[in-house]
């Protein structure tokens, strides 16, 4: 993206900061419903299954946004892909492989309270470093799927030349929808399957970075009447289209709604979320834990009603991880607290 391309630099940065709170907050939501009383973690309730149609591919969209955002691939870009690759196995694969690691015996020693067999055995520690669905936190494909599609898209725009990053992201895009509506079997290996599902949307916040200002000028983001449509939209598109192909239809909807409501939330400066911002990774890598507390592991010691679980779980999966973040911001000078923050991928600006 070249400055003439992109928005005011701060309404833009906090669009991109509201998305990825809206992101975090459907994710937990869609994992804080395990008790929910029909045995399927409340897949046969239709909030579920609408918000699971948004929350991964708007996170994915998002990546693919930031990636052009940030990597000056229009231009003069501002790594190499050795570095661009270091950075992200830093960003990403470390805290997958750290709390991969350190969650194996816990959750193999807890096994009786799971759904799903855990065995604490060599081989299936293994398996659960590549195979997702081998993982003992279950969505945690979701960094390696981000590792492949940063790393490939990278790569591939960046020996793509600044005047080819267009054309050669039209591409990718075309390439992914293929796979996307024509699936074909892919192993889970190393979330391969994972990326053929939610590649598509990574590529489309790519060329919606690219062509932002084009794009901008035809949509009313922070019109509520395009709000309201997009709403009815999705939610139509859900109804038509939940066990089709064209399922993906329904999530860009979703995405374009979620955006408008982000660009909403930045132009009327709503600032009750500001608190939230920044903190949306230490989230995703945390909120597991609390949401098992919370729901699993406290449903074995005290009878509570679903949706108390589901209220504790999503405040818990939210604002624990938060107060985790603030925590490592505020004592960064601290040696243990900046090797605490390396580990986990977490990034903070110097102080003055």
């Amino acid at each position: 993206m070249t400055p003439n391309d992109s928005p005011r630099p701060g309404g833009y940065i906090n669009f991109i900061a509201y998305l990825q709170i809206i992101g975090i907050i459907l994710v937990v939501a869609g994992h804080s419903l395990h008790e929910y009383p029909d045995g399927a973690h409340g897949w046969s309730t239709p909030f579920y299954r609408s918000i699971m149609t948004v929350s991964l591919p708007l996170f994915m969209f998002v990546s693919g946004l930031l990636m052009v955002y940030t990597s000056g691939l229009t231009g003069t870009p501002k790594y190499t892909p050795g570095s661009f690759v270091r950075t992200k196995l830093r960003r990403l694969i470390l805290p997958f492989i750290v709390l991969t690691t350190v969650t194996f015996v816990p959750r193999a020693l807890f096994d009786s309270m799971s759904d799903d067999p855990f065995p604490l055995t060599l081989d299936n520690f293994g398996r659960s470093l590549v195979y997702q669905d081998c993982m003992p936190i279950p969505f945690f494909w979701f960094l390696q799927v981000s590792f492949i599609m940063l790393s490939l898209t990278f790569c591939v725009l960046y020996f793509s030349g600044s005047r080819r990053v267009r054309p050669a992201a039209v591409v990718l895009g075309l390439l992914f929808l293929a796979f996307l509506v024509a699936p074909i079997q892919v192993t889970p290996f190393l979330s391969i399957d994972r990326v053929r599902d939610f590649g598509f949307f990574f590529i489309a916040g790519c060329l919606y970075s690219l062509y932002s200002a084009r794009i901008d000028r035809l949509i009313p983001w922070t019109d509520i009447r395009f709000l309201s449509a997009s709403a009815a939209v999705w939610i139509g598109l859900f109804l038509l289209f939940e066990d089709s192909p064209l399922r993906f239809l329904c999530s860009l909807t979703g995405i374009a709604m979620c955006m408008s409501l982000a660009r909403i939330m930045e132009e009327r400066r709503w600032q009750f979320l500001d608190h939230l911002k920044a903190a949306n990774y230490m989230i995703f890598l945390l909120s597991w834990y609390f949401n098992i507390a919370a729901q699993q592991v406290l449903a074995h010691f005290v009878a509570l009603p679903w949706w108390v679980h589901t209220s504790l779980s999503l405040i818990a999966g939210i604002y624990i991880p938060w107060l985790g973040y603030k925590y490592l911001e505020k004592h960064q000078d601290n040696r243990l607290i900046r090797i605490t923050s390396y580990i986990l991928g977490q990034s903070f600006r110097k102080r003055a």
